[in-house]
């Protein structure tokens, strides 16, 4: 054939594959669900765990952390201490709320918060109103936020009450909180039950995961052992805050209550679902009223698959920070 050149076509079919190929990788970046992660990282070793977790998570992109209720000064210092050695300082940060909105406020120092030294200072955006930043945060957002809620609803009540156009660029929001199938009250949803109340009734859809299935979510030996030989400076941080918190609590294997919230974002498949609305009484203990109701928005989970979970959860986080992002 005329003008036919072996060697041009080469290039084209090169040139065509690496088109291909970085489609591909921009469509896997797209497809990252973005989230805001409010937590009361050091009351318990499993927000931290949760944290860790988000941040293995190639199917996540955490735009922001938000600390609340009681010492969130120390919390925050925390939270940036992560972030650092996880090498994620572009993460947005901001202190919360350190009181409930109506009910009584109630601290215990945390072991954990032995971690922190005075290099440890929080840099001064974090200073920001943790509700300002879930605004800001929301409202720039070019595709909808998924915000995931491991603490007491204080900072998230205030944000939707502060500008209630959020909800319009919200996913969802995926609460570890409550208890749906027993009359048991729960720590999250107890320590601000006006705030809780808020977040339910927002019109937003809800995941909800409870005590009714994270209670079952308890790290074995062989996931702690295999946690304490993976040598890497955030994974002996990790295993430096589960012994603090050992000390404090004398449990020697964590329950990963927060963490099953992060793999609810990302993998649905390991939990099982039930559609209801829920109702938290102000005058009550922080009962979380569960009633099925086909039509709701808001999602309980009602059964997990504790084996894949708690496999998929110790794989993330023994992995090396490198290449996180």
């Amino acid at each position: 054939m005329a003008g036919y050149n072996p060697g041009m076509s080469w290039k084209l079919l090169a040139l065509a594959l690496l088109a291909g190929v970085t489609a591909l990788a921009q469509e896997r970046v797209q497809a990252r669900i973005p989230i805001i992660l409010d937590t009361d990282i050091g009351d318990s070793i499993d927000d931290a765990l949760a944290l860790a977790f988000a941040l293995h998570s190639p199917e996540l992109d955490v735009r922001a952390v938000t600390t609340v209720i009681d010492d969130v000064e120390s919390k925050t210092r925390l939270a940036w201490k992560m972030l650092s050695i996880y090498n994620r300082r572009d993460v947005g940060l901001a202190m919360g709320a350190s009181e409930p909105l109506l009910d009584p406020t109630t601290s215990v120092p945390s072991k954990e918060f032995e971690v922190l030294t005075r290099n440890d200072v929080i840099p001064e955006a974090a200073h920001k109103r943790a509700a300002d930043l879930i605004i800001d945060t929301v409202l720039q957002a070019r595709s909808k936020i998924t915000i995931v809620a491991i603490g007491p609803m204080t900072n998230i009540a205030l944000a939707l009450k502060t500008d209630p156009r959020i909800k319009n660029n919200i996913e969802r929001i995926v609460i570890m909180g409550g208890a749906y199938l027993s009359s048991e009250s729960e720590y999250n949803v107890k320590r601000d039950r006006a705030a809780a109340e808020i977040v339910f009734q927002s019109g937003i859809p809800i995941t909800a995961v409870g005590l009714d299935v994270t209670s079952q979510c308890k790290l074995r030996e062989k996931d702690l052992d295999r946690m304490r030989i993976a040598d890497d400076p955030a994974g002996n941080f990790l295993i430096h805050l589960v012994d603090l918190a050992e000390e404090q609590t004398h449990e020697a294997n964590p329950t990963l209550y927060d963490p099953l919230a992060i793999a609810a974002i990302f993998r649905p498949d390991l939990l099982e679902m039930q559609a209801g609305t829920v109702d938290i009484p102000l005058s009550g203990p922080g009962q979380t009223i569960f009633k099925p109701s086909a039509g709701s928005k808001t999602q309980v989970a009602v059964k997990v698959n504790v084996q894949a979970f708690l496999d998929l959860f110790v794989d993330r986080v023994t992995k090396g920070v490198g290449g996180l992002r």
